[in-house]
Protein backbone atom coordinates (compact mmCIF):
# COMPACT_ATOMS: atom_id res chain seq x y z
CA UNK A 1 0.00 0.00 0.00
CA UNK A 2 1.06 3.32 -0.95
CA UNK A 3 -0.35 5.95 1.54
CA UNK A 4 1.79 9.20 3.09
CA UNK A 5 0.52 12.30 4.36
CA UNK A 6 1.92 15.90 2.62
CA UNK A 7 3.17 18.63 5.48
CA UNK A 8 2.28 21.51 3.77
CA UNK A 9 3.18 25.32 5.05
CA UNK A 10 4.05 26.86 8.73
CA UNK A 11 2.64 24.91 11.76
CA UNK A 12 1.02 27.76 13.05
CA UNK A 13 -0.48 28.83 9.63
CA UNK A 14 -1.63 25.55 9.20
CA UNK A 15 -3.25 24.99 12.67
CA UNK A 16 -4.97 28.56 12.52
CA UNK A 17 -6.43 27.75 9.04
CA UNK A 18 -7.88 24.39 10.13
CA UNK A 19 -11.30 24.57 12.05
CA UNK A 20 -11.27 23.15 15.48
CA UNK A 21 -14.83 21.49 15.22
CA UNK A 22 -15.13 20.75 11.73
CA UNK A 23 -15.66 17.06 10.95
CA UNK A 24 -13.50 15.67 9.05
CA UNK A 25 -14.26 15.66 4.90
CA UNK A 26 -13.37 13.24 1.65
CA UNK A 27 -13.28 14.25 -1.83
CA UNK A 28 -15.56 12.09 -3.76
CA UNK A 29 -14.19 9.16 -5.18
CA UNK A 30 -14.52 8.34 -9.04
CA UNK A 31 -16.87 6.64 -9.80
CA UNK A 32 -15.31 3.03 -10.70
CA UNK A 33 -12.44 1.51 -10.03
CA UNK A 34 -10.82 -1.44 -12.60
CA UNK A 35 -8.91 -4.29 -11.07
CA UNK A 36 -6.84 -6.75 -13.50
CA UNK A 37 -5.61 -9.20 -11.88
CA UNK A 38 -5.00 -9.35 -7.76
CA UNK A 39 -1.53 -7.63 -8.21
CA UNK A 40 -3.36 -4.85 -10.82
CA UNK A 41 -5.58 -3.07 -9.53
CA UNK A 42 -6.21 1.08 -9.91
CA UNK A 43 -5.25 3.04 -6.83
CA UNK A 44 -7.35 5.27 -5.04
CA UNK A 45 -6.73 8.01 -4.56
CA UNK A 46 -7.62 9.82 -1.09
CA UNK A 47 -8.09 14.00 -0.20
CA UNK A 48 -9.14 14.14 3.27
CA UNK A 49 -9.16 17.02 5.80
CA UNK A 50 -10.13 18.10 9.14
CA UNK A 51 -8.62 15.85 11.15
CA UNK A 52 -6.26 16.14 14.03
CA UNK A 53 -2.54 17.21 13.25
CA UNK A 54 -0.66 14.35 13.21
CA UNK A 55 -2.89 12.09 14.26
CA UNK A 56 -2.53 8.21 13.26
CA UNK A 57 -5.43 7.49 10.73
CA UNK A 58 -6.29 4.43 10.08
CA UNK A 59 -7.46 2.98 6.51
CA UNK A 60 -10.30 0.22 6.22
CA UNK A 61 -11.54 -1.07 2.94
CA UNK A 62 -14.50 -2.41 3.29
CA UNK A 63 -14.28 -2.68 7.02
CA UNK A 64 -10.59 -4.15 6.66
CA UNK A 65 -7.99 -2.84 8.37
CA UNK A 66 -5.13 -1.94 5.27
CA UNK A 67 -1.60 -2.65 6.24
CA UNK A 68 1.10 -0.45 7.97
CA UNK A 69 2.24 1.65 8.70
CA UNK A 70 -1.13 3.84 9.04
CA UNK A 71 -0.56 6.93 7.54
CA UNK A 72 -0.67 10.75 9.75
CA UNK A 73 -2.61 13.84 9.29
CA UNK A 74 -0.43 16.75 7.59
CA UNK A 75 -0.06 20.49 10.62
CA UNK A 76 -2.55 21.41 8.52
CA UNK A 77 -5.54 18.80 8.74
CA UNK A 78 -5.18 17.50 5.67
CA UNK A 79 -4.45 13.76 4.55
CA UNK A 80 -3.27 12.98 1.08
CA UNK A 81 -2.49 9.55 -0.03
CA UNK A 82 -3.82 6.51 -2.05
CA UNK A 83 -4.45 2.92 -1.29
CA UNK A 84 -5.30 0.14 -4.01
CA UNK A 85 -8.93 -0.93 -4.91
CA UNK A 86 -10.14 -4.25 -3.69
CA UNK A 87 -10.14 -7.24 -5.94
CA UNK A 88 -12.84 -8.46 -7.91
CA UNK A 89 -13.13 -11.70 -9.48
CA UNK A 90 -15.70 -11.18 -11.49
CA UNK A 91 -18.21 -8.89 -12.61
CA UNK A 92 -18.81 -5.38 -10.14
CA UNK A 93 -19.49 -4.77 -6.86
CA UNK A 94 -19.78 -1.72 -4.82
CA UNK A 95 -16.51 -0.96 -2.17
CA UNK A 96 -16.08 1.17 1.30
CA UNK A 97 -13.83 3.19 1.92
CA UNK A 98 -13.23 4.70 5.42
CA UNK A 99 -10.73 7.34 7.43
CA UNK A 100 -10.58 7.04 11.51
CA UNK A 101 -8.63 8.73 13.65
CA UNK A 102 -6.75 5.61 16.04
CA UNK A 103 -7.16 7.78 19.48
CA UNK A 104 -10.12 9.43 18.07
CA UNK A 105 -12.42 7.29 16.91
CA UNK A 106 -15.13 9.82 16.22
CA UNK A 107 -13.37 11.27 14.01
CA UNK A 108 -14.12 9.37 10.87
CA UNK A 109 -15.64 9.71 7.17
CA UNK A 110 -16.37 7.20 4.87
CA UNK A 111 -17.11 7.44 1.43
CA UNK A 112 -18.44 4.48 -1.73
CA UNK A 113 -17.85 3.77 -5.12
CA UNK A 114 -17.25 0.81 -7.41
CA UNK A 115 -15.09 -1.76 -8.67
CA UNK A 116 -14.76 -3.84 -11.83
CA UNK A 117 -12.84 -6.80 -13.02
CA UNK A 118 -11.58 -5.78 -16.62
CA UNK A 119 -12.81 -8.68 -18.78
CA UNK A 120 -13.85 -9.51 -22.60
CA UNK A 121 -15.56 -12.66 -23.19
CA UNK A 122 -17.30 -14.05 -26.61
CA UNK A 123 -20.44 -15.77 -26.67
CA UNK A 124 -20.75 -18.73 -27.92
CA UNK A 125 -17.47 -19.72 -27.31
CA UNK A 126 -16.89 -21.65 -30.22
CA UNK A 127 -17.93 -20.05 -33.46
CA UNK A 128 -17.00 -20.10 -37.19
CA UNK A 129 -14.59 -17.45 -38.44
CA UNK A 130 -17.37 -15.72 -40.25
CA UNK A 131 -19.87 -16.58 -37.73
CA UNK A 132 -21.68 -13.19 -35.83
CA UNK A 133 -20.35 -13.45 -32.39
CA UNK A 134 -21.43 -11.24 -28.61
CA UNK A 135 -18.45 -9.57 -26.98
CA UNK A 136 -19.28 -8.10 -23.87
CA UNK A 137 -16.95 -6.60 -21.31
CA UNK A 138 -15.96 -4.18 -19.04
CA UNK A 139 -13.55 -2.04 -17.43
CA UNK A 140 -13.24 0.24 -20.15
CA UNK A 141 -13.75 3.08 -17.94
CA UNK A 142 -11.91 5.85 -20.05
CA UNK A 143 -14.06 8.59 -21.96
CA UNK A 144 -13.37 6.82 -25.74
CA UNK A 145 -14.69 4.45 -28.02
CA UNK A 146 -13.59 1.05 -27.68
CA UNK A 147 -11.34 -0.96 -30.20
CA UNK A 148 -10.80 -4.75 -31.22
CA UNK A 149 -7.35 -5.21 -32.63
CA UNK A 150 -6.82 -8.51 -34.93
CA UNK A 151 -3.43 -9.25 -34.24
CA UNK A 152 -1.75 -12.02 -36.36
CA UNK A 153 2.30 -12.92 -36.13
CA UNK A 154 2.81 -10.06 -33.77
CA UNK A 155 1.34 -7.17 -36.46
CA UNK A 156 -1.77 -5.80 -36.41
CA UNK A 157 -4.03 -6.93 -39.56
CA UNK A 158 -6.95 -5.09 -38.50
CA UNK A 159 -8.59 -2.73 -36.30
CA UNK A 160 -12.71 -2.09 -35.84
CA UNK A 161 -14.30 0.39 -33.55
CA UNK A 162 -16.40 -1.91 -31.26
CA UNK A 163 -18.45 1.12 -29.65
CA UNK A 164 -18.74 3.06 -26.78
CA UNK A 165 -18.31 1.93 -22.85
CA UNK A 166 -21.63 2.41 -20.57
CA UNK A 167 -22.31 2.96 -17.20
CA UNK A 168 -20.03 4.05 -14.36
CA UNK A 169 -17.48 0.73 -15.22
CA UNK A 170 -17.59 1.13 -18.96
CA UNK A 171 -19.26 -1.97 -20.21
CA UNK A 172 -20.18 -2.57 -23.53
CA UNK A 173 -21.90 -5.81 -25.26
CA UNK A 174 -21.98 -5.82 -29.38
CA UNK A 175 -22.62 -8.20 -31.60
CA UNK A 176 -20.49 -8.64 -34.39
CA UNK A 177 -18.50 -10.97 -36.97
CA UNK A 178 -16.25 -12.60 -35.39
CA UNK A 179 -13.76 -12.02 -38.11
CA UNK A 180 -14.68 -8.46 -39.97
CA UNK A 181 -12.53 -9.66 -42.74
CA UNK A 182 -13.31 -10.12 -46.63
CA UNK A 183 -11.70 -13.41 -47.10
CA UNK A 184 -10.95 -16.44 -43.88
CA UNK A 185 -8.19 -15.35 -41.81
CA UNK A 186 -5.40 -17.38 -41.70
CA UNK A 187 -4.49 -20.82 -39.99
CA UNK A 188 -2.72 -20.07 -36.63
CA UNK A 189 -3.49 -18.77 -33.47
CA UNK A 190 -4.59 -14.83 -33.65
CA UNK A 191 -5.17 -12.55 -30.84
CA UNK A 192 -7.79 -9.78 -30.53
CA UNK A 193 -6.85 -7.01 -28.16
CA UNK A 194 -9.57 -4.80 -27.05
CA UNK A 195 -8.41 -1.19 -25.85
CA UNK A 196 -9.46 2.45 -26.51
CA UNK A 197 -6.60 3.14 -28.44
CA UNK A 198 -7.62 4.18 -32.10
CA UNK A 199 -3.97 2.60 -32.99
CA UNK A 200 -2.82 -0.84 -32.34
CA UNK A 201 -0.46 0.21 -29.08
CA UNK A 202 0.98 -3.56 -27.69
CA UNK A 203 1.83 -0.89 -24.44
CA UNK A 204 -1.78 0.15 -23.90
CA UNK A 205 -1.92 0.53 -20.17
CA UNK A 206 -5.58 -0.59 -20.27
CA UNK A 207 -6.34 -3.56 -22.67
CA UNK A 208 -7.89 -7.03 -22.65
CA UNK A 209 -6.95 -9.58 -25.22
CA UNK A 210 -9.20 -12.42 -26.74
CA UNK A 211 -7.19 -15.31 -27.88
CA UNK A 212 -8.88 -17.52 -31.29
CA UNK A 213 -7.30 -20.31 -32.78
CA UNK A 214 -7.97 -21.12 -36.36
CA UNK A 215 -6.83 -24.51 -37.18
CA UNK A 216 -9.54 -24.61 -39.93
CA UNK A 217 -11.74 -22.81 -42.73
CA UNK A 218 -14.72 -24.44 -42.07
CA UNK A 219 -15.02 -25.76 -38.30
CA UNK A 220 -15.83 -23.86 -35.39
CA UNK A 221 -13.12 -22.12 -33.34
CA UNK A 222 -12.56 -21.62 -29.82
CA UNK A 223 -12.42 -18.02 -28.30
CA UNK A 224 -10.30 -18.03 -24.83
CA UNK A 225 -9.46 -15.26 -23.09
CA UNK A 226 -6.31 -15.41 -21.37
Amino acid sequence: MVFRALIVGAVIAALAAAPASAAPEIDPLQRCYVAAQPTQREFVMVNARFFTPLATVDIFVDDILQPEPSPRAAFDSTLTGSVPAPFVEDGQRVFSLRLTERTKPENTVSAVSKVTRLAVEQTPERAATDDRVRFRGRGFTKVAPIYAHYVYAGRSRKTVRIGTPNGDCGLFSVRRRQFPFKRSPRVGVWTIWFDQERAYNPQAPVRVPLTIRVRSRIKPERARAR
